[in-house]
């Protein structure tokens, strides 16, 4: 039915070479299962079931109006009462934001986490999840609308890093005293990882998990070996994984449960802002998003149905109205 684009999907074509084509895409989405091979496996996701699902290893993309799966493991049965198109992105924000708040609990950080990039989809889950965790969050974005986006969702503690860096740096630290946080995670890179591990209390923990500016760098050696602080990564796979399978099953069975309460549209904490697009536009839709101000919108690609784009499209649709505009004349 639809399938979102994930930074991991549209950075793959960007860092791709002739050689890699034809290339699979797509990592999740949505949809409603057709057909079964039987047995105990598929008991849970029977014909007619509407299902988030992921494409993790599978020689298959989600960008694709059918996909085969394992029902075991790549299936998730949604919520009856939500659209399924609402569940495009059930798994990669919605898991990492649960799963980003159980590493920072599990390290000890169950106060507040530092969290960069902190406007954008994901960001705007961490502060929705994060009272029902009682943990605090304190976010980093770099423009003053994104400060406002994020005040309007009910974000507490935001700094704007637009202004002087001495400035911006002393109040994040302030905050993180205050607010007792140990463990940040970090989505930018580049100068801001050592900012972040500047930021930090003795034994406190970056977490990198994205890498938006490019090598993490400025990292002042001191911090590592005299204050004992980490630099670590955060991978959503490795944390699923993570403690084998005895561990891994009542992990997901509580994270999944806690994700499809939240997809309750539009007051739930994992519900998405899509905007909808075609395969056809896909490609213009995303560099017009990435290169928008706020990043605050999911793109949304519909398979089936009306696949008109809300926003997207833009070229085609002027062309329309142009088209329609010299049927008049003549007419």
């Amino acid at each position: 039915v639809a399938a979102p684009v994930n930074p991991s999907d549209y950075g793959s074509w960007f860092k791709s070479k002739p050689s890699s084509y034809p290339m699979v895409i797509g990592k999740e989405g949505c949809g409603v299962v057709v057909a079964t091979g039987g047995g105990l496996t598929t008991y849970r996701v029977p014909v007619g079931t509407k299902v988030g699902f992921v494409c993790n290893g599978s020689e298959q993309g989600s960008y694709s109006e059918y996909v085969t799966l394992n029902a075991m493991t790549g299936a998730y049965p949604m919520p009856d009462d939500v659209p399924i198109e609402d569940c495009a992105s059930f798994m990669v924000n919605p898991y990492t934001a649960v799963g980003i708040i159980d590493t920072a609990q599990s390290a000890g950080s169950s106060k507040a986490i530092v969290h960069t990039a902190a406007a954008s989809q994901l960001g705007q889950m961490l502060n929705k999840l994060a009272p029902l965790k009682g943990m605090e969050i304190i976010n980093v974005v770099r423009r003053q609308e994104q400060k406002e986006l994020l005040e309007k969702i009910g974000a507490k503690h935001i700094i704007v890093t637009d202004g002087e860096e001495d400035a911006w740096k002393a109040e994040l630290k302030a905050k993180v005293k205050e607010l007792g946080a140990t463990a940040a995670f970090d989505a930018v890179s580049g100068d801001m990882t050592g900012h972040l591990m500047d930021a930090m209390p003795s034994k406190g923990i970056v977490h990198l998990y994205g890498g938006l500016a490019g090598r993490a760098g400025n990292i002042n050696p001191s911090d590592l070996i005299y204050r004992k602080k980490q630099l670590k990564s955060f991978y959503l796979t490795s944390w699923i994984q993570s403690g084998g399978p005895v561990k891994m099953v009542p992990r997901m069975l509580s994270a999944g449960k806690l994700v499809n309460s939240g997809l309750k549209s539009p007051d739930g904490w994992c519900c998405s802002q899509f905007q909808d697009t075609t395969m056809e536009n896909a490609h213009g839709d995303i560099v017009q998003l990435l290169g928008g101000s706020i990043t605050g919108k999911k793109l949304r690609i519909r398979f089936g149905g009306d696949q008109s784009s809300e926003d997207g499209g833009t070229e085609e649709k002027e062309a329309d109205k142009e088209a329609d505009k010299e049927a008049d004349k003549e007419a």
